[in-house]
């Protein structure tokens, strides 16, 4: 079975990408995608993966192992919940962070006067929450959701 480096490393060449030119058009920070090429983020969110997927035009189940791939929609849903668990469980929990998180998400949102489905909200609050917390932040990084409320309000239709 191919990594996923692997994979993204075969789609950029086949679309004539940069790595830098990739993380540009997937609106990801600067290295976000040279980190899972070279190995240092060993354990990308599902959100990563998809604005790469997006950005080089496929699936995310394009871009992983065969084996969490699954063929059923429903088992590949219920495998990419359990890895942003395994994810959370890395990580020493911290409740307060977690809160505060969707407060921040609620905050933004408020401000941007913006609406977002119960689905996003989540996904959007889990993601500052891992990043904050890989982070060793107290609070949620402001700056990083701002970006990512930024970020999710470029791709909406």
């Amino acid at each position: 079975m191919q990594s996923l480096s692997k994979k993204i490393k075969e789609r950029i060449h086949e679309k004539g990408l940069s790595t830098h030119a990739l993380e540009k058009k997937a609106g990801l920070k600067p290295s976000a995608v040279q980190n899972i090429l070279y190995g240092r983020s060993k354990n990308p969110s599902v959100t990563i993966i998809k604005a790469i997927a997006h950005a080089l035009g496929c699936k995310i189940t394009d871009l992983i192992d065969e084996d969490i791939a699954s063929p059923s929609a429903h088992q590949t849903k219920t495998t990419f919940s359990s890895l942003q668990n395994a994810e959370r469980e890395k990580i020493n929990w911290d409740q307060n962070l977690y809160l505060q998180c969707f407060q921040e998400v609620n905050l933004l949102l408020e401000q941007e006067k913006v609406i977002f489905s119960r689905e996003k909200i989540l996904e959007i609050a889990e993601e500052i929450y891992t990043y904050s917390q890989g982070n060793n932040m107290k609070a949620p990084d402001k700056y990083f959701s701002k970006w990512l409320i930024d970020k999710t309000k470029e791709q909406l239709p």
